[in-house]
């Protein structure tokens, strides 16, 4: 039986080629549901032992809206998300910011972690926009996956 702790997160990118690789990457980093166990290389990699790391739920969608729809059932259903991964830029949509914002209504504690390959956005001008800042973060494009599940796992606590 396992019972580590499973980390819900949503991830809401316009790329699809980009939600596969993050939700496939996060896979390898978080724990596998099984008793497996982890291999030296996941441990070198990765950083943390297998039995340290949190499984993980991870749904992925490609609009701010359905970003902001999942996140109300979500919470309605009484399983919120442990973390929110938004892209900043989601045409033909809302951008992540707006997403983010809509989300805090629903959820005022889920922690988010933006997602951008520009650089009209700092960290600085995020925080202000939807707080709080304790809750809120931002990674660059092009995205280290171990960096990426890094963020999530702090974010999560």
């Amino acid at each position: 039986m396992n019972d580590r702790r499973k980390l819900r997160v949503l991830i809401a990118d316009d790329e699809g080629a980009i939600t596969r690789i993050y939700s496939i990457g996060l896979q390898h980093y978080f724990a596998p549901d099984d008793d497996s166990g982890t291999s030296d290389l996941d441990n070198k990699f990765f950083g943390d032992a297998g039995d340290d790391r949190p499984t993980a739920d991870i749904t992925v969608c490609q609009q701010g809206d359905e970003a902001v729809e999942l996140t109300r059932e979500a919470v309605k259903a009484g399983t919120p998300f442990d973390v929110v991964v938004l892209d900043i830029r989601m045409p033909p949509g809302i951008s992540g910011v707006d997403a983010a914002k809509q989300i805090r209504t629903l959820d005022e504690t889920v922690p988010i972690l933006f997602v951008s390959g520009y650089s009209d956005f700092a960290v600085d001008d995020l925080q202000g926009l939807v707080p709080p800042v304790a809750k809120m973060d931002l990674i660059e494009k092009p995205v280290q996956l171990a960096k990426l599940a890094s963020k999530i796992k702090r974010l999560a606590g």
